[in-house]
């Protein structure tokens, strides 16, 4: 039995695939656990409601056996009714057990999405109340126990599509280093391109409209000095110029206790600029903030991310209520961040301009912006002496 399991763990496509059981008590959201899965990277390759027969055998043939201490089997919601097979081209590695899980489980991603549909499905629940709508497989093992007793018909093709997915999301050119965060989207590394160091951005197999917004950007934005230079453009990947990114040295003045300057004013000028420009093509900066500004010596200021570039309500001619500055509205239906504030401008960008989101919508003489930002430096030092406070409290705590 030892032998059959490391075969099966041996089987590269299945790596990122992983499975879903749904209860009856969840199926109402399961429109809601598609979208989490799509918004954390994950593609469906199967998705069926399970018959009569088909609960049996899960029960006769798997439910019997010892399962990870993560699915509960013992909560009050009964058999699962509905089954997903998702896949995962970049998951996201456990090396030991944690509290969360005792047990290895090949992709923390699904700790995660399985935590968020928890959560929802039992926010208006007592704690006696609550119930887990959701198992979920750990590792290789149990994926290819569940698929041989629900869909055995389908496996050639589910290992089909994997590898396809795999193979899509290979990096064209030799890496360098990973630049990668999340990784819900796309890659980042920085690779020899030519015999040039080059930024690659390769997007996950079904996020193509993300590479197609960042490649309208740039025909938006041609004009646009600040606007990142695209050097090639293939079915899943971008390549960008590289840029030295010095923001560090022009981050000024800086407030006691915070952990970065303020953005020269000159630039927030151009973010204005920037902004605007696509307002008045239709278009929304979604999700732009100062993290996705770069200060190169010799080239200046760059924008570097337009992912989430949408078309907007109309054509406008004001920053007042732009989206990158302004929470979206709720009756926008495109796409949206996972950290998609409520507030953007007071979470990401005060902290960084030092000014009231009012005095950046409108041109207003250097000297006035710089004496509101002296001022402005007095509360961002007592929010950066609180987090310390704050963090030397746990750093006591902890030791």
């Amino acid at each position: 039995m030892a032998d059959k399991n490391h075969d099966i763990e041996q089987q590269e496509w299945l790596s990122g695939v992983a499975v879903l059981l749904i209860k009856e008590q969840g199926l109402e959201y399961l429109d809601v656990l598609r979208g989490l899965l799509d918004r954390y990277g994950f593609n469906v390759l199967c998705d069926v409601s399970l018959e009569k027969d088909q609960q049996h055998a899960l029960y006769q043939g798997i439910d019997n056996s010892p399962q990870p201490s993560i699915n509960n089997r013992e909560d009050i919601s009964g058999l699962p009714v509905h089954f997903l097979v998702v896949h995962d081209v970049y998951p996201v590695r456990q090396e030991a057990s944690s509290p969360d899980s005792p047990e290895r489980i090949d992709n923390l991603r699904l700790l995660t999405v399985k935590k968020k549909i928890t959560y929802k499905a039992n926010h208006e629940y007592s704690k006696q109340e609550q119930y887990d709508p959701v198992d979920l497989t750990c590792n290789a093992t149990q994926v290819f126990k569940y698929l041989s007793h629900i869909v055995p018909q389908q496996i050639d093709e589910i290992r089909q599509t994997a590898l396809r997915y795999n193979a899509a999301f290979r990096t064209p050119y030799p890496v360098l280093a990973d630049l990668s965060k999340q990784v819900c989207r796309a890659k980042v590394e920085l690779v020899d391109f030519h015999g040039t160091e080059a930024i690659c951005k390769t997007f996950r197999p079904g996020r193509e409209r993300y590479l197609e917004r960042e490649v309208r950007a740039r025909e938006l934005g041609a004009s646009l000095p600040e606007v990142s230079r695209l050097l090639e453009v293939g079915p899943h990947y971008l390549v960008f110029e590289r840029y030295a990114n010095r923001m560090e040295r022009i981050l000024s003045p800086r407030a006691p206790f915070s952990p970065h300057g303020l953005l020269p004013i000159w630039t927030i000028e151009r973010v204005r600029v920037v902004i605007l420009h696509y307002r008045r093509l239709g278009y929304e900066c979604i999700d732009l903030n100062p993290e996705d500004l770069i200060y190169d010596p010799c080239q200046g200021l760059k924008i570097i991310d337009f992912e989430f570039l949408q078309p907007g309500p109309d054509e406008i001619e004001t920053l007042k209520g732009n989206y990158a500055w302004y929470a979206v509205p709720s009756r926008f239906t495109g796409d949206l961040p996972l950290s998609a504030p409520q507030s953007s401008y007071g979470e990401r960008w005060f902290p960084y301009t030092g000014l009231p989101r009012s005095l950046c919508l409108k041109e207003l003489p250097r000297p006035v912006l710089a004496m509101v930002r002296s001022v402005a430096l007095v509360p961002l030092a007592l929010g950066g002496l609180k987090r310390v406070s704050w963090q030397h409290i746990q750093r006591f705590v902890r030791h």
